[in-house]
């Protein structure tokens, strides 16, 4: 197989190509790249490589450096991406996963870095995080007290109605067991009522429905609740949310 071979495999590639002197002198780029970024390959060799990936705010390492420290990351490492910002033809910044990597060619040393445009991950993950941070402050203004548990039943979330409702503050409780909110004499059977939960089909439970629900405040003192569990499972991992609502009238 001659050259023309293997240079019209990766002038094909649906991946950006960019393959770059150790000093950031660009020698090559694919038809996928000149697509993705708006310039001719003509426009852009022998220019230098922070054309297409300018300095990071923040960051003060140059891009040439950058490139050396990626491209000498052990082998195994080499096929991490990194989430940077590249630079179109018109100015435009985009969001963009880039892979380094090292190879020598003809007997020189040349950088192969593979960039993706990830604008539809990262603004996919900017809605998520919008709203869960929605979700997380109507929940912590919730008339109910919502307390919840990861797998292990330890506390991951603990809104304002909550923190009235037991006497404790959010960051006292966080991480902490489920059963310093229980008197003694339900700590022990809590955790098997929480797991058959957890193995039930039921996506919710109206705890009261099993008998007498009681919590136990910071100083002491028990008083009876109304309280319904939600299970929700994400990445594997299950979390257990209860509603409470305070029966004392206090």
């Amino acid at each position: 197989m001659d050259g023309t071979f293997f240079e019209t495999i990766i002038a094909a590639l649906p991946e950006a190509i960019v393959v770059s002197t150790p000093q950031g002198r660009i020698v090559y780029v694919n038809t996928a790249l000149e697509d993705l970024l708006g310039y001719k390959a003509s426009e852009l060799e022998g220019a230098d490589v922070t054309m297409l990936v300018p300095p990071q705010p923040g960051q003060r390492a140059d891009a040439i450096k950058w490139l050396a420290r990626w491209a000498a990351e052990p082998q195994q490492n080499q096929s991490r991406y990194l989430d940077l910002s590249g630079r179109t033809k018109e100015g435009l910044v985009m969001p963009v996963d880039v892979r380094v990597s090292e190879a020598v060619i003809h007997g020189d040393k040349r950088f192969i870095i593979s960039v993706r445009d990830h604008s539809a991950r990262r603004d996919e993950m900017v809605r998520t995080k919008e709203t869960h941070l929605l979700m997380s402050r109507i929940l912590a203004v919730a008339a109910d007290g919502i307390v919840s548990v990861d797998g292990a039943q330890r506390i991951t979330f603990f809104n304002l109605t909550a923190e009235k409702m037991f006497g404790y503050r959010a960051e006292e409780v966080m991480g902490q067991p489920l059963a310093m909110l229980l008197p003694d004499r339900f700590r022990r059977k809590h955790p098997e009522d929480v797991k058959g939960f957890a193995n039930s089909k039921q996506a919710s439970r109206f705890m009261n429905e099993r008998g007498e629900v009681v919590g136990l405040r910071k100083d002491g003192t028990e008083f009876p609740v109304e309280a319904t569990i939600t299970k929700v499972t994400t990445g594997g991992r299950p979390t257990f949310t209860a509603h409470i609502r305070d029966k004392s009238g206090v």
